[in-house]
């Protein structure tokens, strides 16, 4: 929504997001507030948010789903609105259907007042473009990389599914299995080496997350949502997707590296700060530190920090400080898989390593394991030791108490339970976990997206974190919701909803890709995602394949070297500037053929086709007619072709027709040899199609032709029979009757006898025809002969064409076929003294 209410002094239409740039104009935004990390690009969403705007400034943005963009140059400042009330003026806007930019310009109210002298200089003929929804270059680049992945995931997971040996239930006959396999149903469940397919590709999405956090060109308030992107992923594929596929090995360490991911923690600075204090034990954050460390794995940097205890002057402390010390520096790890290969062998060892450290501690402590461990009258505040050392006995035994009263968040607890409480923790009871630690650790108010989608994932609450991973991240929501949907974990309610949540997810990050200033460049990767989301995805796919633009380039526009011609082996010429003219053509069809639209892509050749045929490239305008099937404009650029003969001769013509692909004109009499009009039996000839039935025009154009070069050659026996031919065959148009008996007469009369008498009495069977049909319709069948005539006599070769001393005219017409009926009499004589195949 855009407001003509000026706000500030940078321009009157109000968001927090960048601009884009357009035209000659500097469009500068204004700078978003630190809005929470659950905000996606800026988004307001229903939130008072204040974004300041110069110095003293700022905007408040109350409106539901409202962007405001900032452009420059401003028309006014905060001091001058009351000129700006009293001007007249106002601001209109317009929204490109497509891409989502905005075009922004300053008229009057009224037009017919005149101008106001208000002092404000505003720019009646500057236009302000700008996007609401441009994307940052790392972050097209990343939807870029991870569609091919997408696309991947797609396909590997649709070739894996299998549906087994139907059982009798499933043998009935409202079942159809081959529609359901259509229809994209999976039937089984993924196995364990598909979801472990699936899980290495989830990594290469983190990877590019990965990159993409490390852009340096990405706004903070940008890397900090894909930040909790990155880790909202991670979780998911650590809790769904197992390396093993199965889900059955430990999951404590995994949960715990992700936990330090999250939230690194202890700070290793505070840490060398401890260490450097005199003694160390003396820090206010000794005891704090250590338990920080133990919760969050790194049990040695707490054993060395322990160590230093050792020291102590007090031998109960030292002494007790070495046990701890050295047991914690000892402490099994699932990881070290060289000493535990198998988990019942690393349950085995932890179970002894605990038993050992109980029965050690209880002799160091002399059997006083419930208080009153150290009694000197050297030690100062024995209390505080002894509740200082038992945090770390308590976290070292694992008690579930100390756990909790130890971590700073729901995060640490749950991440430092599988290793210290419960080393047996599996993903079947992570559910109950993390509601217990929740029930005792809420979670920090405001609650924020990212907080409610990792903790939903915790309780395998689906569909509860990709409503959030919705109002995070659009891209999150469509990935994460197709990776839920193979695994099956996504129920859908048919009776109430017509789309899945996996197809809306799709749908509305396709809408994304849509709304950008650059969808253009991403119109391949949205066909793909429309693709993949179900019947109503299909449907839309056809209606947006349709408005792909297909970026037709001029000659002179071509980057000399560019020679990428990927999908262009079908249009490869000797002309190599009309394959890069038709490259996005070719890549749109290729699209066409590998989403299985073949009516689409019919229809984009019916419109690419009309679009060079105004430019005048009648040869690929052809190919794509055959292509379309599109026997009318086929038979308009034949008739084009027909018009330049008869406006420019015999060399034009030549070339027009040299321009065809030459498959074209070798197919078109093969295809009339084998068409029968009588049979619906398809035709047998390389490239077949049902447009053949119009190619009889293409036979003509290919026939003429060669009888223009057999009379350039003075092969005039060839050129006379490719002449009959042309009558006879029923290939030339009727317009262009007239036209092929004037070019007989030279021919007629030529020394030789070059037509027999049956090719005689064919000629004149045909001029019979047209000076009758003359007499109705003389436009039809003469005015061509009238216009190639005038043609002649610019030309300086029709000298005494005309009766009448001007242009040449019907009469004119009339005349020339008198002139061929006089010169086929002549033939006709002359052909039967010599006895050419009479036929009395």
């Amino acid at each position: 929504m855009l407001s003509n209410n000026p706000t500030n002094a940078s321009s009157p239409f109000s968001s927090s997001r960048t601009a884009r740039a357009g035209s000659s104009n500097l469009f500068a935004p204004a700078r978003p507030s630190q809005l929470s990390r659950s905000l996606v690009n800026g988004h307001v969403t229903g939130e008072e948010v204040e974004a300041e705007e110069g110095a003293g400034s700022s905007v408040k943005v109350k409106e539901k789903d409202t962007d405001a963009l900032y452009l420059q140059p401003s028309v006014y400042r905060n001091t001058e609105k009351g000129k700006w009330r009293a001007s007249g003026e106002t601001a209109l806007a317009a929204v490109s259907p497509v891409g989502g930019e905005i075009a922004s310009w300053f008229a009057r109210k009224d037009t017919a007042d005149k101008p106001r002298d208000h002092g404000l200089n505003v720019p009646h003929n500057q236009i302000y473009f700008s996007a609401s929804n441009n994307l940052p270059d790392a972050v097209t680049s990343f939807y870029r990389e991870t569609y091919t992945l997408f696309t991947s995931l797609q396909r590997i997971v649709s070739s894996a599914m299998r549906i087994p040996r139907l059982d009798e239930a499933l043998q009935e006959k409202s079942f159809n299995v081959k529609e359901a396999i259509q229809e994209g149903d999976i039937l089984v469940a993924p196995s364990a080496e598909t979801i472990g397919h699936m899980g290495r590709l989830v990594g290469l999405y983190l990877g590019e997350l990965q990159k993409l956090r490390e852009s340096q060109i990405l706004e903070a308030l940008d890397r900090t949502t894909y930040e909790a992107v990155y880790h909202i992923l991670h979780l998911a594929q650590i809790l769904y997707l197992p390396r093993d596929g199965r889900g059955e090995g430990l999951l404590g360490e995994e949960l715990l590296d992700w936990v330090n991911d999250v939230d690194p923690a202890p700070p290793n600075q505070q840490g060398n700060e401890i260490m450097q204090s005199r003694p160390p034990w003396d820090h206010p954050a000794f005891w704090p530190y250590v338990c920080q460390c133990m919760l969050r794995g790194f049990h040695l940097p707490a054993s060395s920090f322990l160590r230093t205890l050792v020291d102590h002057p007090d031998k109960s402390i030292s002494d007790l400080a070495s046990l701890l010390s050295s047991h914690l520096s000892r402490f099994p790890r699932s990881t070290n898989v060289a000493s535990y290969p198998l988990d019942h062998q690393f349950l085995s060892a932890h179970r002894q390593w605990l038993s050992t450290f109980r029965a050690e501690l209880t002799t160091t402590l002399k059997g006083r394991t419930r208080g009153k461990w150290f009694e000197g009258e050297e030690i100062s505040d024995p209390g505080s030791w002894e509740r200082d050392f038992k945090s770390v006995v308590e976290l070292m035994e694992g008690k579930p108490e100390r756990v909790l009263a130890e971590a700073s968040d729901w995060r640490e607890a749950l991440g430092a339970w599988g290793v210290l409480v419960d080393v047996n923790l599996r993903r079947d009871d992570l559910a109950t976990i993390a509601a217990d630690i929740s029930s005792k650790i809420p979670m920090a108010s405001p609650v924020t997206v990212d907080d409610s989608i990792e903790y939903s994932l915790c309780i395998a609450d689906v569909p509860k974190a990709l409503s959030g991973c919705h109002d995070l991240d659009k891209w999150l929501a469509a990935h994460l919701g197709d990776i839920f949907d193979k695994l099956g974990l996504l129920l859908d309610d048919e009776d109430r909803f017509e789309l899945s949540i996996r197809d809306y997810f799709l749908l509305d990050y396709a809408d994304v890709l849509c709304e950008n200033p650059e969808s253009n460049s991403l119109w391949r990767v949205i066909c793909d995602y429309l693709s993949a989301a179900g019947p109503e995805g299909r449907r839309r796919l056809k209606e947006f394949i349709l408005h792909v633009s297909l970026d037709i380039l001029d000659p002179s526009n071509i980057a000399a070297g560019d020679t990428d011609m990927d999908g262009m082996d079908d249009f490869k010429d000797e002309d190599e500037d009309i394959d890069l003219r038709v490259r996005k053509y070719a890549q749109i069809q290729e699209a066409c053929e590998q989403l299985g639209l073949p009516d689409e892509a019919r229809t984009i050749s019916r419109i690419m086709a009309g679009q060079l045929l105004k430019r005048g490239e009648l040869g690929i305008a052809a190919t794509m007619c055959l292509q379309a099937e599109e026997g009318n404009t086929l038979s308009l650029i034949t008739e084009q072709i027909l018009d330049a003969y008869i406006a420019k001769g015999e060399e034009e013509y030549l070339r027009l027709v040299d321009s065809l692909p030459p498959t074209l004109l070798t197919e078109a009499p093969l295809a009339l040899q084998h068409f029968d009009p009588n049979t619906d039996a398809p035709l047998d000839f390389p490239g077949q199609t049902s447009a053949t039935v119009f190619t009889s025009r293409l036979t003509f154009l290919s026939e003429f032709r060669d009888y223009l070069l057999f009379t350039m050659q003075d092969a005039r026996d060839r050129a006379a029979q490719r002449l009959v031919n042309l009558l006879t065959a029923n290939v030339a148009p009727v317009r262009f009757w007239a036209v092929i008996l004037a070019e007989s007469v030279p021919l007629l009369e030529d020394a030789e006898v070059l037509f027999n008498a049956n090719d005689t009495f064919e000629l004149m069977r045909v001029l019979e025809d047209v000076e009758s049909n003359a007499i109705v319709a003389p436009d039809m069948y003469l005015g061509d002969l009238v216009s190639h005539l005038r043609r002649k006599q610019e030309q300086g070769q029709g000298e005494g064409l005309s009766l009448h001393g001007g242009k040449a005219s019907l009469a004119d017409a009339r005349t020339t076929l008198d002139q061929v009926r006089l010169a086929l009499a002549r033939n006709l004589a002359r052909a039967m003294v010599m006895d050419f195949d009479t036929p009395f």
